[in-house]
C-alpha cells in the first residue's frame, strides 16, 4: 500500500518474513496471511469485497 502510516499497511518485515517462508514450501502461489481474505472470496460477494477495499483505500490515500 506504499505507507508506514496507513492503520492497514502491513509491517515490511512481517511481509518479507511471511513471503520468505512461502517461498521455502511447495506453494502454488506467494500469498501472506493478511492478503488470504482477499484472495478466498470468490463467488457473488467479491465485487462488494472489491469494491469496498477500493473504497476504504480511496479514503486512507486520499484517491
Amino acid at each position: 500500500m506504499n505507507s508506514r502510516e496507513a492503520e492497514q499497511a502491513m509491517p515490511l518485515d512481517a511481509f518479507i518474513d511471511e513471503t520468505i517462508a512461502v517461498l521455502g514450501s511447495n506453494a502454488d502461489e506467494i500469498l501472506v496471511e493478511g492478503a488470504k481474505l482477499f484472495r478466498g472470496n470468490p463467488g457473488p460477494g467479491e465485487h462488494d469485497l472489491v469494491n469496498g477495499f477500493n473504497a476504504q483505500m480511496a479514503e486512507v490515500f486520499g484517491g
